[in-house]
């Protein structure tokens, strides 16, 4: 037998002599998977009352599916409008806030509209930059959701 071909026989042996196993690792019943925690930000840009309420159903379909998902909603550019206390969707926002889902308001498009904290439904919360509170939540390992159509 050339070394070549005994080699492999060799280290096998050594291997099962030396107590290692070369199978694989069973699971065993009572194991359980890793737990999965979901956390997903929605970024709105649209002022489209059409969109607003597409999100608003995107989010509780979503929240039906993985009802522990830790969700925040940004609205930035003419989205800002949605989270306004005047918004058609104010109740259906007050709603989802009631299933922790967090609705953020990018300061930078409250200035642009001359709106303050006061102008926003109850409960938002602004943020410097929209744009950079989706890339840093990104960066974290959040999963992105382009709200709207």
């Amino acid at each position: 037998m050339s070394f070549r071909r005994a080699l492999p026989a060799a280290i096998l042996f050594l291997g099962l002599a030396a107590g290692v196993s070369f199978r694989t690792p069973q699971v065993s019943a009572q194991s359980t998977a890793p737990v999965q925690h979901h956390h997903i930000i929605f970024a709105l840009t649209s002022g489209e009352e059409a969109d607003w309420n597409l999100t608003m159903g995107n989010i509780r379909n979503l929240l039906k599916g993985v009802p522990d998902a830790e969700v925040e909603v940004v609205s930035y550019g003419p989205g800002i409008m949605m989270i306004a206390k005047a918004s058609p969707v104010a109740a259906d926002i007050h709603s989802l806030q009631e299933l922790h889902v967090k609705f953020m308001a990018c300061e930078n498009s409250m200035r642009g509209r001359k709106l303050t904290v006061a102008d926003l439904v109850d409960g938002a919360i602004p943020v410097p930059s929209g744009i950079v509170e989706v890339v840093t939540k990104e960066e974290q390992g959040w999963t992105y959701i382009k709200a709207g159509r």
